[in-house]
């Protein structure tokens, strides 16, 4: 698949350097760009105001072999999950890819500058809203994902954190479903926080590896 990128195009994450790099057409194909990139043609470089670019405010460890992403809030394909700051992601290099040990697998941290205090029915709505955006969007030009309203996650509090599921839909390749499971808990940092979360099908390889990368973000 290949999608022509305007000149001027704004990058949805706000990395200005993201759409500098397409400053003149490009045809841009999955597999060759970092997770979550898809969307900056599909609902990042389409025409709206660019956003401001986001600086990591403290340094989160990328594991050797790994990628990361930092998206700007409000994200552009969850605009309703509302909250301001920037989400960060840490995924392996199988993420894609159905046979892979590390398939679906992946840490993420949402900083936010407002408080983001959520019980467990909030953040497990959060969450959904979050996929659903997410693999609807990624799945645009594709049509894999008939059923998008199947895309459910759910929190339970467990301590001073929340035990996850979540049922998504492979909007990336296959379209298939993939139940994860893992947690979240929230520091609070000042008036803001950061919430860690690390979800894996249950026959991943490399939970204790996320686990230990969850648990070592920090506020700054």
């Amino acid at each position: 698949m290949a999608i022509e990128l305007a000149e001027g195009s704004p990058a949805a994450f706000g990395a200005a350097t993201m759409c500098e790099a397409f400053q003149t057409s490009v045809a841009v194909r999955r597999d060759r760009v970092p997770f979550l990139v898809a969307l900056v043609v599909l609902i990042g470089c389409g025409g709206a105001p660019a956003k401001p670019a986001v600086a990591t405010p403290a340094e989160w460890t990328v594991p050797a072999g790994w990628r990361s992403e930092t998206i700007p809030f409000p994200l552009g394909f969850a605009p309703d999950v509302a909250h301001t700051g920037a989400e960060e992601l840490r995924f392996p290099p199988g993420f894609f890819k159905p046979v892979a040990p590390d398939y679906w697998s992946y840490a993420f941290m949402w900083r936010t500058t407002d408080a983001a205090a959520l019980d467990a029915a909030a953040l497990g709505d959060e969450l959904t809203r979050y996929f659903r955006g997410l693999i609807t969007a990624v799945d645009e030009s594709k049509h894999n994902v008939t059923e998008p309203a199947t895309i459910v996650a759910r929190a339970v509090a467990a301590g001073d954190q929340f035990a996850l599921t979540a049922h998504v839909l492979d909007g990336f390749g296959t379209g298939q479903p993939v139940d994860l499971l893992g947690w979240a808990k929230r520091l609070p940092c000042g008036t803001g926080a950061v919430w860690v979360f690390v979800l894996a099908p249950a026959t991943t390889t490399i939970r204790a590896e996320l686990d230990q990368l969850a648990r070592a973000a920090t506020c700054r």
